[in-house]
């Protein structure tokens, strides 16, 4: 069996011989009877373990993942660049002891080790040298394994708020990645880690066997006795409660017809639970893919996916869990009964969305869950390209060189007597008002019917241009427009403002042009007096529509802000654009 699999392994630290099981993390100094010990390989590829137990940092061995990925760093230590290692801190551990496995280990030519990996031990990854001749390896082995290194020099240098003086944008540069089957294999990995921590044991029978993951999560017509998630005994209740309301959206227990008004208030219901309990949400998630799996009725495929697909509008499943659920999802990309191609797709396209932004802070309406149901079906003009939307509506209309919610929204504003309203963009419309345009617009009715605050389509237009699936400025002219934007002040910065603009695809660049004169409108010195919104108020509100940042840095993402705002104030306040 894979758990009689142990490992023979040194102790780099007091060199003497222990094994240790790779699966369980167990760790024993004899010899384990009756299981197969696999020697130490002298080649030097190395996992670290720690066994929680045992309190021991071990290097294990011979992983057919961990060989691969040897590989790549031991290219990228030739070619002398880093490799962006995957993050194994989420993998599973058991009854014997908790396992993590961490990055694996190359030394370099000159003795050190290559950035991003970690020398036996845990210490920082590096090849320099103290005061006293010492490595920070060395350091660590003398002192203790695994007992990081205080360094607070590097700390105060990458802490964004002391930088005083500092001008200079934060470039953001894309580091080298692993090649993509092998990003494949490492997730796998992470995936089956993750079923083993955090899904909770059932067992059945009345020799009380335990059940296997992958069969606790196939469909079942019963009742759930208990949460498929570990956590607390006081959401179990709730838990059930989930399972029941699942099942009977599905078609699985009764319900009502699909696609009625208490088909919708039943799934309004359940997303309600999800929303305002955080702890629920995984557990919610992983009941669908349960009910999902091995499902021998098509109704209730296609009612699950649906539901898929207003779910992952709602709430996001936890970070540990994400990527659980994107494998789940991107698995049924290839399976076209009960149109299950089609419903995944558009569910998948709305997960990354939802994990960008996190959950929603309100009750979801029923003409939301009804627009979401319809989606992947329907073209929709939010949260598409803008490539997309013009080939929509270019049967209706081929005659438009703009996007026809631009300018129906854009004149809605200054109809309504936005330049004369306080607080215009800065002050968020009503949630349910906006949430009824967006609907009127999703079903082609391009109609103002009702609505008198200018707040209203102010807020659509900017989560319109927010949700496009591409950012108004692609990302390869975002740097140009940090570049820009930090010499604000140079004379030749509103032609290299416009150049940019210039150099756009031809919707893109369409769409700013028209936006860049719409805010000039609004932020004509006239109106300032009534709206209280100066040019760099509305550069400021509007910056983050037009730009996104490619890094996930938080310090190059603060950093870059202002020079964002500065590059549409430049727009703005100049007339290189007509």
């Amino acid at each position: 069996m894979a758990e009689d699999a142990f490992v023979e392994i040194t102790d780099p630290q007091t060199g003497k011989t222990f094994f240790a099981n790779i699966l369980t993390g167990e760790c024993t100094w004899d010899k384990p009877q009756n299981a197969k010990v696999k020697p130490k390989d002298p080649n030097g590829e190395w996992w670290e373990l720690f066994d929680e137990n045992h309190k021991l940092l071990m290097a294990i061995q011979n992983s057919s993942i961990g060989k691969r990925v040897s590989v790549a760093l031991q290219r990228a230590s030739m070619m002398g660049t880093t490799t962006d290692m995957p993050d194994f801190s989420s993998m599973g551990n058991s009854q014997n002891g908790g396992s993590r496995l961490a990055r694996v280990e190359q030394p370099n030519k000159n003795g050190g080790y290559q950035f991003g990996s970690s020398p036996p031990g845990g210490a920082s990854p590096t090849s320099g040298q103290n005061g006293a001749g010492e490595s920070v390896w060395q350091q660590a082995k003398k002192f203790g394994i695994g007992q990081p290194v205080n360094n607070p020099e590097a700390a105060m240098s990458m802490n964004p708020f002391n930088r005083k003086g500092s001008i200079a944008p934060q470039q953001f540069e894309r580091p080298p990645t692993l090649p993509k089957d092998l990003q494949l294999h490492i997730t796998q990995f992470r995936i089956d880690g993750f079923a083993q921590r955090y899904f909770a044991e059932h067992r059945r029978g009345i020799f009380r066997r335990r059940v296997p993951v992958e069969k606790m999560l196939e469909w079942q017509k019963d009742t759930l006795k208990s949460p498929l998630m570990v956590m607390n005994k006081e959401y179990h209740k709730e838990a059930q409660k989930c399972f029941k309301l699942l099942q009977r959206i599905m078609g699985d227990r009764g319900g009502v017809p699909a696609n009625s008004e208490q088909h919708r208030k039943e799934i309004q219901e359940l997303l309600d639970k999800g929303i305002n309990s955080g702890i629920l949400r995984d557990e919610i998630y992983v009941q669908l893919c349960k009910q999902l799996s091995h499902n021998p009725q098509p109704e209730s495929i296609f009612r699950g996916w649906q539901f898929m697909c207003v779910i992952t509008i709602a709430f996001p499943p936890s970070k540990n869990f994400e990527e659980y659920l994107k494998s789940f999802v991107q698995q049924h990309f290839g399976v076209r009964e009960n149109r299950v191609d089609i419903l995944s797709k558009h569910a998948h396209k709305k997960l990354l969305r939802i994990c960008k932004v996190g959950p929603r802070g309100k009750t979801i309406s029923l003409q939301e869950i009804e627009r979401a149901q319809e989606a992947p079906f329907l073209a929709s003009v939010f949260g598409e390209t803008l490539d997309d939307i013009m080939k929509t509506q270019t049967a209706e209309f081929p005659e438009l060189k703009l996007p026809r919610i631009l300018p129906f929204l854009a004149e809605a504003i200054l109809t309504l007597n936005g330049c004369k309203t306080e607080g215009v963009f800065r002050v968020p419309g009503d949630v349910d008002a906006v949430t009824d345009l967006k609907c009127r617009i999703e079903k082609n009715e391009y109609s103002m019917a009702g609505i008198v605050d200018p707040n209203v389509p102010g807020s659509l237009l900017k989560s319109w241009l927010r949700d496009l699936a591409d950012p108004l400025i692609p990302p390869e002219h975002y740097q140009p427009c940090i570049d820009v934007g930090a010499n604000e002040m140079a004379p030749e910065a509103p032609r290299n403002a416009a150049r940019i603009v210039e150099q756009l695809p031809e919707v893109n660049r369409r769409v700013v042009q028209y936006m860049i004169r719409f805010l000039r409108i609004v932020g004509d010195p006239q109106n300032q007096p009534f709206t209280k919104m100066s040019v760099g108020n509305l550069a400021m509100v509007f910056a983050p529509n037009f730009l996104r940042c490619p890094s996930d840095s938080p310090a190059t993402i603060f950093e870059n802000t202002k020079y964002e705002q500065a590059w549409l104030r430049i727009l703005i306040t100049s007339n290189v654009l007509g």
